[in-house]
C-alpha cells in the first residue's frame, strides 16, 4: 500500500486519487484549459523554423500580447484572430547587426520610421552605432528620441568609437590619443554602457577613427568586458589598401583586408570579449578568393578560444551609392591640400571643384601627371570589380546607361581609363567625374564561403531609403539595392538559386546567432515565453526584385510581419502600427 507524506493528513481518499491520475498524464492534465486557451492570435498549421538551424516542423503559434505563449498543436484553441499559414514558413524576426536605420528612427518624419524598405524584407529589429557613429551623445539623448518618436522596428544601442573620440578629441583628431584621453573615452564607454548600450561599434576605415592606435581601440573595447558587451566593426581596411589612399598617396605601408581582420580578432584576444568583423568582404578585384584566408584566421583564433563572428551581406556590390571611377585630387586647383588621402576634409570647402573640368583638361595632357591619373583610376576601378564589372548607371548619353567600362573603351577603340576622364569631361557638369556609376567589387565565392561558416550573421549595412518627399531618405538610380532586398535576397539567391546553404541555416544567420552575439534573451528564437517577432512567408515566392537600376522595389513573398505582437506587415500590405521598442541591457540605468 502507497503511504502518502504527512503534510497530505487531511486530504480524502478521493483528492488523493486526483492527485495520482494528475502525476500520471502531467501537467498538462491539470490544465485543462491550456490547449482550448483563448489566444489573441493563432497561427495555424505554419512550417516552424525556430532559429537554432534545426529543420523546419509543423506547428501552432499561440500569442498573447507581445509574447509567444504556446508552440504546437492547438486545434483546439480559439483566438481574436487566426492567421492560415499553411505552405508557409514561420520563423524569428529577422534582426540586422549592420543598419543604417538610426538616422531614420530619430528623425521627424513619420514615414521614414515605418521604414518600410527594411520592414518589408521580415526586419523587426536593428542594432544602431553602426561604422562607430550614434545619432546623439550622451546616448540617453538618442534613446529618448527613438521613445518620444514611436517606430516600427526594435532598436539595440551601441556606443560609437567615433562619437566619444570626436566627444574627447573634437577637431584635433588627425593623431594617436594621449593616455588622458584614452582615458576619458572609457569612461564616456562606460556611461554609454550604463544608459543601455551592449557594446562598441567602431568604423576605423573612417575619420576620426582611422587616425586611433590598435591600443585604444584594445582599451575602448576592453570598457564594455565588465557588462557582458562586445565588439562590432567595421575595419581598418577590406581592400589591398584602406579606403583613404590610392597608390599616388599611400604613406606607409597599406594595411590590407586580411591585417583589418587580424586587428579585429586580437581585440578579442586581448580583451576576452565577442566581437564581429561586421559587413565583412574580400573588396576588389585583387581580393577575390581571399575568404579562404579570412576563414582560415577566424577557425584559428575559434579553436583557441576567441568569439569571433562575421557579418556579411548578400551583394557583389558595395557602398551606399553611385560613386565616381576618377581620383577627386585630379579636379582642383594645385594649390589645394590633398595630402589628407580621399577622405580629406578639404573637399568638402564650397567651390572647391569650381572649373574640375579645366583642372582634369590640364593634368591629363602633362604626360607624368596623365600617368599618376591613370594609375590611380586603374586602381579605383580594380577597387570596384575591374572594368568589365563597372556599370555606367547615370549619364547625360543614356547609350552609356547600363554598359561597363570595358564595353564603352571596345566600342570607343580607348583604354577603359580613357572612358572614364572622357566622362569626367563631357558628362553631367554638376557630379564628380560627370557619372554616376557602380561596381562589383565583391565575388560570389567569397560570398558563398562566408555563408558557409556557422559563425557568420547575416547584415544589411542598409538605410532606411525611399520616403517619397524627404531627400535624405530617397532612393535613386545607382543607390545600393540592400536597402530594400538584403535579407530576402540571403535566401532567394544562396538558398533557392544557388543550394549554397539550407533555409534553417541561412534563418539562423538572420535570426538566433545574431540575437547570441548581442547578447538578447528573449528574441532571435520562436519560443515559448519569447517576444513575438516573427515573419510569415512563402518561399516559393520569396525574391529581392531590387536592382542598381531599380533599387527602390519591394521584395515579393513576405506576408506578415510581427514586432513585438503587432503586424508591421499583415498579408503583404503595410499597416500604420509603430510597435517598435528601445531594447536596453538588463540591469542599466534606463530600464
Amino acid at each position: 500500500m502507497t503511504r502518502f507524506p504527512a503534510r497530505y493528513p487531511s486530504l480524502p481518499p478521493g483528492a488523493i486519487l486526483v492527485l495520482l491520475t494528475l502525476a500520471v498524464l502531467g501537467p498538462a492534465a491539470a490544465s485543462p484549459g491550456l490547449a482550448a486557451q483563448e489566444y489573441d492570435l493563432l497561427i495555424r498549421n505554419g512550417r516552424v523554423i525556430d532559429g537554432t538551424g534545426n529543420p523546419w516542423f509543423a506547428a501552432d503559434i499561440g500569442i498573447v500580447g507581445d509574447r509567444i505563449e504556446r508552440i504546437g498543436n492547438l486545434r483546439d484553441a480559439t483566438a481574436r484572430r487566426v492567421v492560415d499559414a499553411t505552405g508557409l514558413y514561420v520563423t524569428p524576426g529577422f534582426i540586422d547587426l549592420h543598419s543604417h536605420a538610426d538616422r531614420a528612427l530619430t528623425s521627424e518624419h513619420l514615414e521614414a520610421r515605418r521604414a518600410k524598405s527594411l520592414n518589408s524584407q521580415g526586419l523587426t529589429t536593428v542594432l544602431g552605432g553602426a561604422d562607430g557613429r550614434t545619432t546623439a551623445w550622451p546616448l540617453g539623448d538618442e534613446i529618448a528620441s527613438l521613445r518620444e518618436l514611436g517606430h516600427a522596428m526594435n532598436f539595440v544601442p551601441m556606443v560609437g568609437h567615433s562619437t566619444v573620440r570626436a566627444e574627447v578629441m573634437g577637431a584635433d583628431y588627425e593623431r594617436p590619443a594621449t593616455e588622458a584621453e584614452i582615458a576619458r573615452m572609457r569612461e564616456l564607454v562606460r556611461e554609454g554602457m550604463e544608459a543601455g548600450a551592449w557594446g562598441l561599434g567602431a568604423g576605423v576605415e573612417y575619420r576620426p577613427a582611422r587616425f586611433s592606435t590598435p591600443e585604444e581601440v584594445i582599451a575602448l573595447a576592453g570598457a564594455v568586458a565588465p557588462y557582458d558587451g562586445f565588439y562590432i566593426a567595421h575595419q581598418r581596411s577590406e581592400a589591398e589598401m584602406p579606403l583613404w589612399q590610392l597608390p599616388s598617396n599611400a604613406d606607409g605601408w597599406p594595411v590590407d583586408g586580411t591585417q583589418g581582420l587580424e586587428e579585429t580578432v586580437n581585440i578579442a584576444r586581448q580583451t576576452g570579449i565577442r566581437v564581429v568583423a561586421s559587413h565583412h568582404k574580400a573588396r576588389g578585384r585583387s581580393s577575390f578568393g581571399r575568404s579562404g584566408l579570412d576563414t582560415l584566421l577566424v577557425n584559428r583564433a575559434r579553436a583557441e578560444g576567441l568569439e569571433v563572428y562575421l557579418d556579411v551581406y548578400p551583394y557583389e556590390t558595395f557602398g551606399g551609392g553611385p560613386r565616381p571611377m576618377i581620383p577627386r585630387w585630379s579636379l582642383v586647383h594645385d594649390t589645394v591640400d590633398t595630402s589628407g588621402g580621399r577622405d580629406s576634409p578639404v573637399y568638402n570647402n564650397e567651390g572647391i571643384f569650381d572649373d574640375a573640368r579645366g583642372h582634369l583638361e590640364r593634368r591629363w595632357a602633362d604626360p607624368e601627371l596623365r600617368a599618376l591619373i591613370a594609375r590611380d583610376i586603374a586602381w579605383i576601378v580594380d577597387h570596384n570589380g575591374g572594368p568589365d564589372r563597372v556599370l555606367v548607371v547615370g549619364y547625360p548619353d543614356s547609350a552609356f546607361v547600363g554598359r561597363t567600362l570595358q564595353e564603352l573603351g571596345s566600342e570607343m577603340g580607348v583604354t577603359y581609363e580613357e572612358v572614364v576622364v572622357h566622362m569626367a569631361l563631357h558628362g553631367y557638369p554638376d557630379v564628380l567625374g560627370g557619372a554616376w556609376t557602380r561596381g562589383y567589387g565583391i565575388h560570389d565565392v567569397d560570398i558563398v564561403n562566408y555563408y558557409r561558416q556557422d559563425y557568420t550573421a547575416t547584415a544589411s549595412d542598409a538605410a532606411v531609403s525611399g520616403v517619397e518627399g524627404v531627400p535624405q531618405f530617397a532612393s535613386r538610380p545607382g543607390a545600393h539595392p540592400r536597402h530594400f532586398g538584403a535579407f530576402t535576397r540571403k535566401i532567394a539567391r544562396y538558398v533557392k538559386d544557388l543550394k549554397a546553404i539550407s533555409l534553417p541555416f541561412a534563418v539562423r544567420s538572420m535570426t538566433g546567432l545574431p540575437a547570441r552575439i548581442i547578447g538578447l534573451e528573449d528574441r532571435g528564437f520562436l519560443r515559448e515565453g519569447y517576444k513575438a517577432d516573427l515573419v510569415v512567408f512563402d518561399l516559393d515566392r520569396l525574391r529581392d526584385r531590387a536592382t542598381v537600376l531599380e533599387p527602390d522595389l519591394f521584395s515579393e513573398g513576405v506576408d506578415y510581419v510581427m514586432v513585438n505582437g503587432v503586424f508591421t506587415v499583415d498579408v503583404g500590405e503595410f499597416t500604420d502600427e509603430l510597435p517598435g521598442e528601445i531594447i536596453l541591457r538588463p540591469g542599466s540605468s534606463g530600464n
